[in-house]
């Protein structure tokens, strides 16, 4: 009798050391919820008159949020191509670095990181910012944390870039349905769809940021377009233009130039062109630079060209 007293004792003695340990917090009523140390709802109780607790299991609920499976990087398409370029003339004469042509922040954000009214310029800081289209979401968080860390920051530079190539491919057909500039980082890799360049950078952006990497939009546009409106007095509604990012290696304390849309770690020439396309035959020279389009004032493609013509365009008899 007074062993089966005793075990009855330790019981108790267990189940009340359990409840405390677990940080009972009693809610409305007879219902008592059981909360762990780290704040969370890990089963619930029912406490009866006599002083008495019965546990409930609670099921746990996953709630899956529509962020991207994980990815195998030996099943990637093709490798991260390195241009002759890289880590070259990151310093040509006139070069604003990656400091911002324009945004659009609040003026004491930009003061806090040095861009107005100070010599003590925190660029890597500025550019781990969120702009209105590369805001870190739950959804790009997540990715971002999906996508394998390397050894280095360049390594995982190069993983975002793989993984945005394996995951936002999508048919020519598909892309009709989005105009460009139009979306937010957040929504792109929700539609697992990239429409051209705007939208791998701006998914890159995002995913750099999010894994605490500095990474700029960059976009440029085509020498050979603007010199034509300026010496030819030709408007080319097509246009043309190119989006890159510049990125920050910490371990090598140096700004580098990415093309997330043809997949290279690149650099500028010693002009300062960003050149692009096969052998970087097409020169490109820098348009706007900030947190994301929207972040320096351009939210449509139609913007864009009507920026261009006004800054560049030049009418007959008019060459400077």
């Amino acid at each position: 009798m007074m062993i089966k007293k005793t075990l009855l004792l330790s019981i108790l003695l267990v189940s009340l050391l359990f409840l405390v340990s677990c940080n009972v917090e009693e809610t409305s009523g007879e219902s008592v919820e059981i909360v762990n140390e780290q704040g969370n709802i890990v089963g619930e109780a029912t406490r009866f008159s006599t002083g008495v607790y019965k546990l409930r299991t609670k099921p746990v609920v996953i709630e899956k949020e529509s962020y991207v499976e994980p990815f195998n990087l030996q099943l990637l398409p093709k490798k991260v191509e390195i241009t002759n370029l890289y880590l070259k003339n990151l310093n040509y004469p006139g070069n604003l670095g990656p400091f911002p042509t324009k945004s659009l922040q609040n003026y004491n954000v930009l003061k806090q990181h040095g861009i107005v009214d100070s010599k003590n310029v925190n660029l890597e800081g500025f550019y781990l910012l969120e702009g209105p289209q590369t805001e870190i979401t739950n959804l790009v968080q997540n990715n971002a944390n999906l996508i394998e860390n390397g050894a280095t920051t360049e390594e995982t530079v190069k993983n975002i870039m793989q993984w945005e190539h394996n995951i936002l491919s999508c048919s020519q057909q598909e892309t009709q349905q989005y105009k460009k500039r139009t979306r937010t980082a957040h929504e792109i890799i929700l539609s697992e769809c990239a429409t051209g360049c705007t939208d791998y950078t701006l998914v890159f952006a995002a995913l750099s940021r999010a894994k605490g990497i500095p990474a700029t939009i960059t976009e440029t546009v085509r020498e050979k377009w603007i010199a034509e409106m300026v010496w030819n007095n030709k408007w080319n509604g097509a246009k043309e233009g190119h989006f890159f990012s510049e990125v920050f290696l910490s371990e090598k304390n140096v700004w580098i130039v990415a093309d997330p849309t043809a997949n290279k770690l690149t650099g500028r020439n010693e002009k300062g062109y960003y050149p692009s396309g096969p052998g970087g035959d097409k020169k490109f020279m820098l348009f706007e630079r900030g947190l994301d389009s929207w972040d320096y004032g351009i939210e449509t493609d139609a913007e864009f060209g009507n920026v261009v013509k006004k800054k560049y365009y030049v009418e007959p008899g008019d060459q400077p």
